[in-house]
């Protein structure tokens, strides 16, 4: 990922942000467990790969100046 300007640090966010929008989904879903546990790892995935997306963007295109 150092191809697109993605440093560790940005990988430990991606950690961070994927986790935590998994949670809150699964515990704010209803329905049963299974539900609830498939609904938290799709929503981290989709943020996850959001956050990617987005990273490597501003990385790419960003000001020299920031």
């Amino acid at each position: 990922m150092n191809t697109f300007g993605f440093t560790r640090a940005d990988g430990r966010n991606l950690l961070v942000v994927a986790g935590i929008v998994g949670a809150v989904t699964a515990v704010t879903t209803a329905g049963s467990p299974a539900i609830k546990i498939a609904s938290g790892v799709l929503a981290g995935l989709i943020s996850g790969v959001v956050f990617t997306v987005s990273t490597v963007l501003i990385n790419r295109y960003k000001p020299d100046h920031w």
